[in-house]
């Protein structure tokens, strides 16, 4: 089994909740904020602890441009500065990028797991679809450092590929 095959399993094998599934009638708000580097924070606070944001980051739901908590009991309204992740590693392997979240999520880029160029304070940027509607920015130096591999290829539209999936990483 190769690397890439193992992250592939090790991502299938990490399921996230079924959030798609759930519709409560309950719904409210939370004083939880994700800012844009993608901190999360509570009536103002850092939540400092890692396993509490995964917990909450495993039950996140977009919709209509809102994002909520999303429990079979509840649907709490948070607010969220740009998106609520940020990748913050990535890594070429065999073929294809493996991208990591701030919330330690792996995804492989892929069209299943798209990237798509937005406009983020003046500059078009790479985001990564990691499921749902729920969208990852990738920071600065992956940002250099994929366009620098564009430009390194060659490729005037600034593109590179992932598995057999091509996707650009700015506009020219």
């Amino acid at each position: 089994m190769t690397r890439l095959d193992q992250i592939a399993q090790q991502i299938k094998n990490n399921s996230q909740p079924p959030v798609h599934l759930w519709s409560p009638a309950e719904c409210g708000e939370i004083d939880i904020r994700i800012d844009a580097q993608g901190q999360w924070f509570h009536e103002g606070e850092l939540i400092s602890r890692d396993a509490l944001v995964a917990l909450f980051a495993s039950i996140l739901w977009a919709e209509d441009g809102q994002y909520y908590l999303v429990t079979p009991a509840e649907k709490l309204l948070i607010t969220v500065a740009d998106v609520p992740y940020v990748i913050h590693q990535a890594q070429y392997l065999e073929g294809a990028w493996v991208a990591v979240t701030n919330t330690h999520e792996q995804v492989i880029i892929s069209a299943d797991n798209p990237v798509q160029l937005r406009q983020y304070e003046g500059n078009w940027l790479p985001y990564v679809r990691l499921r749902y509607d729920l969208w990852a920015r990738v920071n600065r130096s992956i940002y250099y450092q994929w366009v620098d591999m564009a430009l390194d290829s060659g490729d005037e539209a600034l593109c590179l590929n992932s598995n057999g999936y091509q996707f650009a990483v700015a506009k020219m």
